[in-house]
């Protein structure tokens, strides 16, 4: 079975559509799954929505937040109420492509233990923005000595690298960065960041 958890702060407009899409690539592709939502203290309705689609819907399930804890929160606590063989993270907003989803079962199949979603551009984005994310992630592949310049957090992760990004001791996770560090056996799929189906991000600069 294939897990996809999908974090979501206010994004009461994506629920439905992120549902409909990404359960018809599922089932083209022929497998078993479960789609775990994550409300990261919504106060749009978006928590609502998931329950109402949950009831409807068997492979629909979700969770909420007391508050806003931030998207690091909410992806691990969808990777920690995940059951599948595989788990794919992906946001809700369907700016991480579905059709990608296809091409990272069949590598996982083939053996690859983390699929990892590699940008071939960071979309519309600002100079300055750019430019911040350059110097971040620079930094950080030379902490980690692995090139993220391009990293995202849609990527699949096999059972095992999901338990084991579990057991590690971090309060403060990072969870692009820990997939990479973890060091299972990994394959990349390349797609284009799509725009934004309905609402506004969530990112401030100064949040990012």
């Amino acid at each position: 079975m294939i897990s996809v958890v999908l974090p979501a702060y206010n994004e009461k407009e994506n629920i439905i559509p992120a549902i409909t899409k990404i359960s018809e690539v599922i089932e083209g592709a022929g497998e078993d799954y479960e789609l775990l939502f994550i409300s990261d203290g919504s106060s749009d309705g978006t928590y609502d929505v998931i329950k109402e689609q949950s009831l409807a819907n068997p492979h629909v399930k979700g969770a909420e937040f007391s508050r806003n804890f931030g998207k690091e929160a909410a992806i691990f606590a969808g990777l920690s109420i995940s059951s599948g063989d595989a788990v794919i993270v992906m946001d809700c907003d369907l700016q991480h492509p579905v059709s990608a989803i296809p091409e990272m079962i069949a590598k996982w199949k083939d053996g690859a233990e983390v699929v990892e979603g590699i940008k071939n551009s960071r979309g519309r984005e600002g100079i300055f923005h750019k430019l911040c994310a350059g110097v971040f992630y620079g930094i950080m592949s030379s902490l980690i000595k692995i090139d993220m310049s391009s990293s995202s957090d849609f990527k699949l992760l096999d059972r095992k690298a999901v338990d084991a990004l579990l057991e590690l001791p971090e309060s403060n996770t990072f969870f692009r960065a820990l997939s990479f560090w973890i060091g299972f056996k990994s394959e990349k799929v390349y797609y284009d960041v799509e725009e934004r189906r309905s609402g506004k991000s969530k990112w401030s600069l100064g949040g990012l």
